[in-house]
């Protein structure tokens, strides 16, 4: 027979009173004030999960709920009951748990979630990625972007640079759009949004004047961007994530104002080196196809990275989205395409 004392709480209702809990031959009894306050067989009531240096709770068939004085009380006459203790206790499965649960970790944020992203950013429909492209572009052009300075006559040439290319690589004029801004916070630096909007600072213009090939080759690579889809992949990475870790964590606040702050994501985007392989790949595949040179974008890589004198220098923030540049250049002046 077992007896504990403890509280008994009403169903739905955080009122208790003191009682005493009989656990004998089959039957649950619950005495308050030494008398009898209700009977019920032992395979009626639904007891809590037992775990260590917890009382195991007890509900019963009304809805009411006992919760002993006892924490190391258990009922010992239900088989089952105490399997997550045990585990608990077991040294073995915690030492498991403690190598596993990071790599458990590891897997989901960085296996499944890019893996499910990059899925699901396939299925969206154009007027999604629309949409999400030109608000990222109002906040950018809102929070890190003024009025070009660049020369008329020079923005007319790099123009039809860039006319020239999407004609040689059939895209759509109306989806892929070229702007020109002064920007101080991103300095020498081209960009492209999930619609087609390719952003080219006045410091980059600057930068690669008298080299157009060189220029042409930044565009194309942020093309590839696009191609591939990778501003939305980011940004579709972002939000699963943090649903994710709300899910593990158990809170889902913010998840709401992250996914429709995605503008601010792409903004600060990092691509990573597998993305920045790919548009690298677009963008010298599609030199050699067209009659120029791989190595124009080697000249690009190298232009832009000459004054990287200081953390500060304007040119780092480029960089600083691009990996290993020293490998890059050397793989696009030995780049040879497949026939």
């Amino acid at each position: 027979m077992q007896k504990v004392t403890g509280k008994l709480y009403s169903a739905g209702s955080n009122a208790s009173v003191n009682c005493i809990l009989h656990n004998s031959n089959g039957q649950i009894r619950v005495v308050k004030d030494d008398d009898l306050e209700l009977s019920v067989p032992l395979q009626d009531i639904l007891p809590g999960v037992a775990i260590a240096g917890q009382a195991q709770d007890i509900t019963l068939p009304d809805g009411s709920r006992f919760l002993p004085d006892d924490v190391s009380f258990r009922l010992t006459s239900l088989s089952g009951v105490g399997l997550l203790e045990r585990c608990e206790r077991h040294k073995g499965l915690v030492l498991s748990a403690i190598f596993l649960c990071p790599l458990l970790l590891y897997l989901v944020f960085f296996v499944v979630v890019p893996s499910m992203a990059a899925s699901a950013v396939t299925l969206l429909p154009n007027s999604v990625v629309e949409a999400t492209g030109r608000q990222s572009m109002l906040l950018i052009e809102k929070m890190a972007l003024e009025p070009t300075e660049v020369d008329p006559t020079q923005q007319d040439k790099i123009n039809a640079l860039w006319q020239d290319s999407l004609n040689q690589l059939k895209l759509d004029k109306e989806k892929y759009r070229l702007g020109f801004y002064r920007s101080d916070f991103f300095g020498a630096n081209a960009f492209a949004l999930p619609h087609g909007q390719i952003v080219v600072t006045d410091e980059l213009v600057a930068k690669l004047a008298k080299h157009p090939e060189a220029l042409r080759a930044v565009l194309l690579h942020e093309i590839g961007h696009v191609e591939h889809q990778h501003s939305m992949r980011i940004a579709a990475q972002s939000v699963a994530s943090t649903i994710a870790l709300a899910v593990v964590f158990g809170d889902l606040q913010g998840v709401a104002e992250l996914a429709l702050g995605v503008g601010s994501v792409i903004m600060q985007q990092q691509f990573s080196q597998d993305m920045e392989s790919q548009a690298d790949d677009y963008a010298l595949h599609n030199l050699e196809a067209h009659g120029y040179k791989a190595a124009d974008f080697a000249t690009a890589l190298k232009l832009m990275s000459s004054d990287r004198s200081t953390e500060q220098d304007a040119w780092s923030k480029y960089l600083s989205t691009h990996p290993q540049v020293g490998e890059r250049i050397e793989r696009a002046l030995n780049y040879q395409r497949a026939k």
